[in-house]
């Protein structure tokens, strides 16, 4: 039996989709920019340049205290090291120049023992010296470091102390005061039993050639007195007749040089004021306990470097540190 058969379904080939145009938009019309008010526009520019300003004051800021904050030891140790060696000759040789003031006027001291004090004085309170304990003020060890600067203050007030009459003139007016000395000491008690015009002249010399104008006008006077005196004895030893008198008039014109010498010899230290205290002892104590402090800190700085590039065997700090500071 057969079956029907459906029809077969007719497919439609599908046509082609009709292209859609659209309809062009009108575009809405463009705004001209408006220029920028020329005010506001300079306000923009100044406070840019403001902004840039600032920041890079703010980086400089910041590098310049990391900078300014380090504290080189090292600096400090070197100047230091430097000032060691004066300062022991500070301590050794400061006391003559107290014993120089003090005996200027006297012939206690010999010529040779004065002269040695004087250069022994000029040494200790050189301006080298004074100028290297300014310039360790100034170290960044010391002005950065707080209980190194207290250690220095304590220091340096005491030196101070002991040079507050030290200027560029000290060392010329110890020359003067040798001079002088040396005036002292020979025409006390000077004898014209066996001298001669050379020798007054040379006296005499000591202060008319010292460099200062009270010790000349004296020491010409002297030299004056001196030459009556000389001329007196020497008239006593020539002589042949009137012995008692010559020899009277010589002892008299003697001995009224020796009264007129003992009460109007000049002062040094009044006529040209050099002082000094007496505290080598206390400056000598403060300069080891700085120095040893500065010392220190340098040296741990280093064993500290010489751990971190150690290799483990030898990292031993304070074995690096106590051989650094030995």
């Amino acid at each position: 039996m057969s079956e029907d058969k459906k029809p077969a379904e007719t497919v439609e080939a599908a046509k082609p989709a009709e292209a859609t145009v659209e309809a062009p938009k009108a575009e809405a019309p463009k705004k001209e920019k408006k220029p920028m008010d020329p005010k506001k526009k300079k306000n923009i520019i100044i406070w840019s340049i403001v902004g840039g300003v600032t920041l890079i004051g703010i980086i400089v800021a910041v590098v310049l205290v990391i900078v300014l904050s380090k504290v080189d030891y090292k600096e400090s140790y070197d100047v230091a090291k430097e000032l060691n060696s004066k300062m022991s000759d500070f301590y050794y040789d400061y006391d003559d120049c107290v014993d120089v003031v003090e005996d200027v006027n006297d012939d206690w001291a010999s010529v040779s023992t004065f002269s040695s004090r004087v250069s022994d004085c000029k040494a200790a309170i050189s301006q080298d010296t004074i100028a290297l304990v300014n310039k360790l003020g100034g170290t960044s060890g010391v002005a950065r470091d707080g209980d190194i600067k207290v250690l220095f203050d304590k220091f340096n007030e005491e030196f101070k102390k002991a040079t507050s009459s030290v200027d560029a003139d000290t060392s010329k007016k110890l020359d003067v005061y040798d001079s002088w000395h040396k005036f002292v000491y020979n025409s006390d008690g000077f004898s014209f039993y066996s001298t001669s015009e050379d020798k007054i002249n040379t006296v005499a010399n000591y202060a008319i050639e010292s460099g200062n104008d009270t010790f000349k006008a004296f020491g010409e006077q002297w030299k004056a007195k001196a030459m009556e005196v000389y001329n007196a004895r020497q008239a006593y030893d020539k002589a042949t007749t009137g012995y008692s008198s010559l020899y009277s008039d010589f002892t008299s014109k003697r001995n009224a040089l020796s009264t007129w010498l003992e009460e109007n010899l000049p002062k040094a230290t009044e006529v040209l004021p050099l002082s000094f205290e007496d505290n080598a002892y206390e400056i000598h104590s403060a300069w080891g306990t700085l120095y040893t402090a500065i010392g220190t800190k340098y040296f741990e700085g280093k064993a500290e470097d010489a751990v971190k590039n150690a290799t483990p065997s030898s990292s031993d700090y304070q074995t690096i540190l106590e051989n650094l500071l030995k």
